[in-house]
C-alpha cells in the first residue's frame, strides 16, 4: 500500500545557523487531496500454505500467519495481522514499541472489493483516519488474490517543508511525524531520521531546471519511490508526479504553499 512518505521541520535555531538561499521550493507545502490522484497502487495476498499468507506490493514482500502473532517487515515495522470470525482482518503496525496504526480490512460480500481503514496518532499528537478502496484484479478467495486501489481518502495529509542554503544543501522535513533529512542537490543518498521512519530510508534530490527537482526514496538501496516536483510560476502551488521504484503505479500530488 502506497503511503505518501517523507520528512520535515527544523527549528528556527537550526535554520539560523546556515546562510539561507531561497528557491521556488522553499517553505511549507500542504497536499491538496481534492486535486491529487493517489490511487492506483497494487498489492497481492497469496496462500503460502500452513495457514500462512504472502503479502507483496511494490515496496516489499513477506510471509506471515494471520493469527495475531507479531512479525517484522523488510522495512522494519513490527506488525500483527489477525483474521476475524467474519472473514475480515485487523492489522497493527508498530515501530520501536510505539503503535503507528491499526487497520481493518473489510471484504465485500461478493469478494471483489476490500475497504481498508487505517487509524492512529502521529508523533506530534495529530490523529488520522485514512480510507482506501481496493478492487480485485486477480482471482482468489477472501483476501487472497490481486488488488488495485481505486480510491484514497487521507484525513490529515502531512505538510512538507523545504529549506535550502547557499552551500547547495536542502533540509526536508515532515513536522507531523517529526522526520527530517539533511541533503544536498547532488543526487546522492542521504539518511532520513525520525521515530516512524523506516529502516535504512534514504532520500536523494536533483534539480531539474529552475523550478523542478527529482526526488528518490530508497530503503537499503532498493528504490521505493521516484517523484518529479515542479513549482508553479506564481509560487503558490507545486505539482509532484511519481511512480514506484520500478516506474509503475503512477500518482500525482498537488501542494499548496502555506508559508
Amino acid at each position: 500500500m502506497r503511503v505518501p512518505n517523507a520528512l520535515l521541520c527544523l527549528t528556527a535555531c537550526a535554520l539560523s545557523s546556515v546562510a539561507l538561499a531561497d528557491t521556488p521550493f522553499d517553505g511549507t507545502w500542504m497536499m491538496n487531496t481534492s486535486k491529487s490522484h493517489l490511487a492506483g497502487d497494487t498489492m497481492t495476498f497469496e496462500d503460502a500454505g500452513g495457514g500462512s499468507l504472502k503479502f507483496t506490493d511494490s515496496d516489499q514482500s513477506y510471509t506471515f500467519k494471520p493469527d495475531g502473532s507479531s512479525f517484522t517487515t523488510p522495512l522494519g515495522a513490527d506488525r500483527t495481522f489477525t483474521k476475524g470470525a467474519d472473514g475480515n482482518y485487523t492489522a497493527t503496525s508498530k515501530r520501536n514499541g510505539t503503535l503507528l496504526s491499526t487497520a481493518t480490512y473489510k471484504i465485500s460480500a461478493d469478494g471483489n472489493t476490500i475497504h481498508v481503514e487505517s487509524k492512529g496518532t502521529k508523533p506530534n499528537g495529530d490523529t488520522f483516519d485514512n480510507k482506501y478502496t481496493y478492487v480485485r484484479t486477480a482471482p482468489g478467495t477472501g483476501i487472497v488474490g490481486g488488488w488495485k486501489s481505486t480510491k484514497v481518502e487521507l484525513s490529515s495529509p502531512n505538510a512538507l517543508t523545504f529549506q535550502t542554503d547557499s552551500a547547495n544543501g536542502v533540509t526536508v522535513s515532515l513536522s507531523a511525524i517529526k522526520a527530517t533529512c539533511q541533503a544536498k542537490w547532488d543526487g546522492k543518498d542521504y539518511p532520513a531520521t525520525g521515530p516512524t521512519v523506516g529502516t535504512g530510508i534514504t532520500l536523494a534530490f536533483t534539480k531539474e531546471g529552475a523550478n523542478g527537482f527529482k526526488f528518490v526514496e530508497k530503503s537499503k538501496d532498493k528504490v521505493l519511490v521516484i517523484v518529479h516536483f515542479r513549482a508553479a510560476a506564481d509560487g503558490k502551488t507545486m505539482n509532484a508526479k511519481g511512480t514506484d521504484g520500478e516506474g509503475k503505479e503512477p500518482f500525482t500530488e498537488v501542494y499548496d504553499k502555506q508559508s
